[in-house]
């Protein structure tokens, strides 16, 4: 190895923008083997652990476990035992001023740029580039702040103490920082909603067979399926027959699938993750249950891979367990589609002139018109509705 080694925020995937650290394995002096697992990185709802290219010692930590970094930017520094504190000290100023210029220069470039305040030193090297950001914004010097945070970090609130504002909250409120996934859903739902042009189309099903099925199904089988994985196996029956809604768009192209990958939405305290069951056409109502059964668990543990989260041709969402009735749900792209599952409930309907009961669930299918057509939504929700009737 080079003398001095950066750690720096790796790009892991291509709409990877920032990262934050959820666990760094090594203290400051460990030594450091190639290949030992140095911190965990939270990015785009996954857990990524960055493995040593060299082996040294783990010189110095800059950047606190919690904190959002963007791609690039210095976590901390390995180095050989017999480099000067010195001698690293000037590398991670160095470091630090020459990505400051590469951010710097497109803006300089711009017409009526606002004024920055220059921002170098150890100052610079105590701070995060959010925390920069926000020293240019107000004008404040970072030489002049003094940090309140671990190893004399400079944090936001040190910055806006130093203009004379107030951060803190009204009594009686609890300020929680959004998490790097309620960050990443932020963004990727506020860019879907704002760029995709959704339409709903709303239908109610009777799910008195479907019931039916099930409790033969549970009867005989050591798995208990419920009634979301028949309800999955069926869109999944029903992609296969009106596959134009089983698609995703990329780039200008229509990507139309011909096995049904279906994202399913799971809720945990972090948020909504979007865990992709693959060839669920292929699968057995039983089936279906052990995969989403195993995703749901890797996604309560942190444990889910890009892998798990990614390839959905279509997107299943169901909240019934919670009550609710009937909603709609924002598409989460680059799929063509989402279908949003309310709570069954019985009902009084009218068959051939008699009132009668039936079990009833309402479905909200969010379209994506620019490869979807109304037409071909509602021919998908008709092929649906045949499944399950026929169940």
């Amino acid at each position: 190895m080079s003398e001095i080694y950066p750690i720096a925020v790796p790009k892991w995937g291509i709409e990877m923008v920032e990262g934050t650290i959820t666990t760094w394995n090594k203290s400051e002096g460990d030594a450091i083997a190639k290949g030992d697992e140095v911190f965990e990185m939270e990015s785009d709802k996954i857990v990524n652990v960055w493995d040593a290219p060299v082996a040294g010692v783990l010189r110095r930590i800059i950047a606190a476990a919690g904190d959002a970094h963007p791609v690039g930017a210095l976590l901390g520094v390995i180095a050989a035992a017999d480099v000067s504190d010195a001698d690293i000290d000037q590398f991670i100023a160095e470091h630090s001023a020459t990505k400051a210029d590469t951010e710097a220069a497109p803006a300089a470039a711009e017409k009526a740029a606002p004024q920055q305040t220059i921002q170098t030193g150890d100052a610079y090297t105590r701070s995060s580039p959010s925390v920069r950001r926000l020293a240019d914004e107000l004008g404040v010097d970072l030489g002049t702040v003094t940090g309140t945070g671990r190893r004399g970090r400079i944090t936001d609130d040190d910055v806006k103490a130093a203009t004379g504002s107030d951060s803190s909250a009204p009594e009686g409120v609890q300020v929680i920082p959004l998490s790097a996934t309620r960050k990443t859903i932020a963004r990727r739902l506020t860019e879907a909603k704002q760029s995709i042009p959704h339409f709903y189309l709303t239908a109610e099903y009777a799910l008195d067979g479907l019931l039916a099925h099930r409790a033969k199904l549970n009867e005989t089988g050591s798995v208990k399926v419920s009634v979301n994985d028949l309800l999955v196996w069926s869109v999944a029956q029903a992609l296969m027959k009106e596959p134009r809604v089983n698609v995703n768009l990329v780039d200008d192209s229509i990507h139309q699938f011909d096995a049904a990958h279906i994202s399913v939405a799971i809720a945990t305290d972090e948020g909504l993750y979007p865990a992709t069951v693959r060839n669920a056409d292929t699968l057995s109502p039983a089936e279906i249950a052990e995969a989403t059964g195993a995703l749901a668990e890797k996604a309560k543990t942190g444990k889910l891979t890009k892998d798990d989260i990614s390839g959905g041709s279509f997107t299943v969402s169901n909240l019934g367990m919670f009550g609710i009735t009937q909603f709609t749900a924002i598409i989460n792209p680059p799929m063509g589609a989402i279908l949003a599952m309310g709570k069954a409930s019985q009902q009084a309907v009218v068959r051939e002139g008699e009132i009668g009961i039936a079990t009833m669930l309402s479905v909200t299918l969010s379209c994506d018109h620019r490869v979807i057509d109304g037409a071909v939504g509602a021919q998908f929700l008709a092929t649906l509705d045949e499944v399950i009737a026929a169940l």
